[in-house]
């Protein structure tokens, strides 16, 4: 952790108020975006300490949408924002964050804004070479832009679906590697925001699109779990998950020992204070990763072996499965389940909101709510290096389970029912 910079050590960014905006590979789901937003918000974090206090650095928030894994196309899909999800007062605690559309009002302009420095990061095209070094430079795109340059000398592209909203002055890719706060540097010491720029449209601001490309600069250390710990989900669903472990799984936070405090930075759990609720938790992956990971994921036969022998192991008589599977597919583990231990429709649940609640919370909202249920049961077993699982075993750290009964991952079917568990991250304080 870097210390907060004096007048005689902090860069001579000039005092006023800048914004950093981010976007991620569009190919990229729900939870790796997630991930990412940790390493901007620890970019944000280090800029804000490498700073006068003075230069105030806040980092918008990209809306989401549209994403692969998504499929309820009749409701909104794009410029979701993230309060729809996430209680953004719990981020601003970590680091100030504000939404886009409220960033698109800070232009004096209600038709356009103008960002002065946007960069496409990618990674070097001769590799990484033999030895590790952290390395940023100018270079030709590799891949098509996605910033195209008209007439008026602007650069255009498709911000969140917002293009007719936003310009951008200037346009480069950046080939990076290393650490994401290595574009700390760049910025404080390559940047400036000319006074003599005549744009009344202009923010002091800069983009990085392509953020996934550079890495964590504390994976699993205190910054990390800082920024892990402040993605406190939205109210509403948090309601809604509570309500189903009430309704269908007699769980709730007190008998189950996971009681939040509404301040986050004033938790800290440990290991084996929280019990969960009387049910196993499954996330079972399916559709793409049959096919992209044949070889580390159970057939359907399979999961429900494993099932059965968690539940008859642990003495538990229900299971909750928080999956991508259709129905069909659901229907099918059920009827395995039924034959092998005896456990029927109603000891094997998902997750199954209504439209009218579907249209609400979206696809994104019932990730989250599927986490969240996960996230209290008094064993959960994950799909193999699935973000999704790595956000529930997260969850698990924060509510202080044992490690024991969080980091398990289903078993492929030659691996039997044991198999290695998961990495173990541990909470840091």
């Amino acid at each position: 952790m870097n210390e907060q910079c004096t007048k005689d050590s902090c860069s001579a960014i000039t005092s006023s108020t800048y914004y950093l905006l981010y976007d991620v590979n569009h190919g990229e789901g729900f939870n790796l975006r997630r991930d990412v937003y940790i390493r901007m918000a620890n970019l944000v974090s280090t800029l804000r300490e490498r700073t006068l206090p003075e230069s105030n650095w806040i980092l918008v928030l990209p809306p989401w949408g549209p994403l692969y894994h998504w499929f309820s196309y009749d409701f909104q899909r794009t410029k979701l924002p993230w309060s729809l999800f996430f209680n953004v007062k719990n981020l601003a605690q970590f680091v100030p964050v504000i939404e886009f559309e409220d960033f698109l009002r800070l232009s004096s302009s209600v038709s356009m804004m103008t960002i002065p420095y946007v960069f496409t990061l990618q990674h070097f095209s001769e590799g990484w070479g033999e030895n590790f070094e952290e390395k940023l430079e100018i270079r030709k795109c590799i891949d098509e832009a996605m910033y195209e340059k008209r007439n008026d000398n602007y650069y255009y592209g498709w911000f969140f679906g917002y293009e007719d909203r936003v310009r951008v002055k200037k346009f480069d890719c950046l080939s990076a590697q290393g650490f994401v706060t290595i574009l700390a540097d760049y910025v404080l010491n390559n940047l400036t925001w000319s006074q003599e720029i005549n744009d009344e449209h202009l923010i002091r601001s800069v983009m990085f699109d392509r953020a996934e490309t550079l890495l964590h600069v504390d994976y699993g250390g205190y910054n990390y779990w800082r920024a892990r710990r402040s993605m406190r989900y939205a109210r509403r669903l948090i309601n809604l998950g509570n309500r189903f472990r009430t309704d269908y799984l007699n769980s709730t936070d007190i008998h189950d020992r996971t009681v939040l405090i509404d301040d986050w930075t004033k938790m800290k759990r440990h290991h084996g204070q929280a019990l969960g609720g009387s049910y196993l938790g499954i996330h079972l992956r399916r559709r793409d990763y049959v096919k992209a990971r044949p070889n580390h994921v159970p057939s359907l036969e399979h999961a429900a072996r494993q099932v059965c022998h968690h539940l008859l192991r642990l003495n538990l008589s229900i299971a909750f499965i928080a999956t991508d599977a259709d129905e069909n597919e659901v229907n099918e583990l059920r009827q395995y389940a039924l034959k092998m231990c005896n456990r029927t429709t109603n000891q094997i649940l998902t997750y199954r909101p209504d439209v009218k609640i579907l249209e609400k919370i979206l696809d994104g909202g019932k990730a989250i709510v599927d986490q969240w249920i996960c996230a209290h049961a008094r064993y959960f077993i994950g799909s193999y290096e699935s973000t999704f699982s790595f956000r529930i075993q997260e969850d698990r750290e924060i509510f202080g389970f044992e490690q024991d009964s969080t980091f398990n991952r289903l078993c492929t079917d030659n691996e039997g029912i044991s198999c290695e568990k998961s990495t173990i991250w541990s909470i840091v304080y």
